[in-house]
């Protein structure tokens, strides 16, 4: 009986690796054609998505939602309230991983039902391009009342060239925020634009804790809206100006 079991077991794990071999041949043939443009590349993007969806079936979905929730995994803005549903999740999930990102380690997070790459994330695509070297260096934060800014001095060198931008990011935070928090905030918004500076393309960013920094602050949060919509902000120096309501598929936030 019990040499039945393990057998059992073995053949689980075996099937589950064989569709996680499936799911990554789909990505890579995403990710391995930057050359292609136009209907080519669409057709290309549309068929990995239809691939990937017809894969992650529930049952091998069901050990990806166990990582909901966790940094091992990925964080949501609805962590103490259970999380997404499996097919919100099932959607973020293909869309983090066709930009490139991982679906562990904390790459990407879901926000409002939409996929945002984290610091982690932006940090691990930036490693994957090719002949890239760069430097990060924060000066100190400049904090009055839950507006803050820092200027980031990012310096990268690519094929034998290098060159040197700051940029002053600000960065809303609340009574809780310590300089480090706030410094982190900015060292992702610094390797976002350093990303999409050097490719040409542009990547969602967000964490969930930007939500929590938001509530906290008692300030109406742009995500406690339905999973559908959601507001943009805009974070100045001295203010914090709202922008009006968009559709999550439009949405682009500085969070």
């Amino acid at each position: 009986m019990e040499k039945k079991e393990v057998k059992k077991s073995e053949t689980a794990s075996t099937t589950i690796m064989l569709v996680a071999e499936k799911l990554n041949n789909s990505v890579a043939l995403v990710l391995g054609n930057n050359a292609l443009q136009g209907f080519e590349k669409a057709y290309t993007l549309a068929s990995a998505v239809q691939q990937l969806k017809e894969i992650l079936t529930p049952e091998y979905m069901k050990p990806i939602m166990q990582l909901q929730g966790n940094k091992l995994g990925f964080k949501t803005d609805k962590d103490k309230d259970g999380g997404y549903t499996e097919a919100i999740v099932k959607n973020c999930l293909i869309e983090a991983v066709l930009f490139g990102l991982q679906p562990c380690g904390n790459q990407f997070n879901i926000i409002a039902g939409n996929m945002y790459a984290t610091k982690e994330g932006v940090g691990y695509l930036l490693s994957k391009v090719e002949g890239l070297s760069y430097d990060i260096v924060a000066e100190l934060p400049r904090v009055k009342e839950q507006s803050s800014a820092v200027v980031m001095k990012i310096t990268w060198t690519m094929q034998g060239f290098t060159q040197t931008k700051s940029i002053d990011i600000p960065i809303k935070v609340n009574a809780y925020m310590g300089t480090d928090a706030i410094i982190g905030k900015a060292t992702r918004k610094a390797r976002k634009w350093l990303y999409d500076t050097i490719t040409g393309s542009e990547v969602p960013e967000g964490e969930a804790i930007d939500i929590e920094v938001i509530r906290e602050g008692k300030r109406a949060s742009a995500f406690e809206v339905t999973e559908t919509k959601a507001i943009e902000i805009t974070v100045a120096e001295s203010e914090v100006k709202s922008i009006e309501s968009t559709t999550t598929s439009d949405l682009f936030a500085q969070k």
